[in-house]
């Protein structure tokens, strides 16, 4: 009885052995297979080839992400730009605005501060004497203390 208990451990050691044995033969013949296909390929041209056309494609790719960044660093400064001529214009506007609006305020007024200026040829009526006496038209010189001086 022992006897045929160590036969068929060593049958069972057998078996296993013989399984082990058999799926590398059915890696190996399947790495053959694979690799008979490449062979017969046209247009496989050897491993050599392969790594240089997988360089190529990362290169390419590089060079994409690359000009990918390089437009979207155009396009940011673009903004930039546009940005700060805006922002440059508003405090252009501001400026302006402000110094119109000082040279307003500290503009001196011809007769005085306060004081009504005096009612135009629409007021008095047409023909009517002005300040001076005199109609509009005549031919009599205006009077002496005039801030309007006449053509030499």
């Amino acid at each position: 009885m022992e006897n045929v208990q160590r036969q068929i451990k060593y049958f069972n050691s057998n078996v296993s052995q013989t399984t082990q044995l058999l799926d590398i033969w059915v890696r190996v013949l399947s790495q053959t297979m694979h690799n008979q296909g490449y062979l017969q390929n046209p247009e496989w041209h050897g491993g050599q080839t392969d790594i240089a056309q997988l360089e190529g494609l990362v290169q390419r790719d590089i060079q994409r992400e690359e000009e990918a960044e390089r437009k979207r660093r155009a396009a940011e400064m673009e903004r930039e730009e546009r940005e700060k001529e805006a922002r440059e214009r508003r405090e252009r506007e501001h400026r302006r605005a402000e110094q119109e609006a000082e040279a307003r305020t500290t503009q001196v007024r011809p007769r005085g501060v306060g004081r009504r200026p005096p009612p135009g040829p629409a007021a008095r009526g047409r023909g009517a004497p002005t300040r001076r006496g005199t109609q509009r038209g005549s031919l009599i010189p205006p009077a002496t203390n005039s801030r309007i001086r006449p053509p030499r």
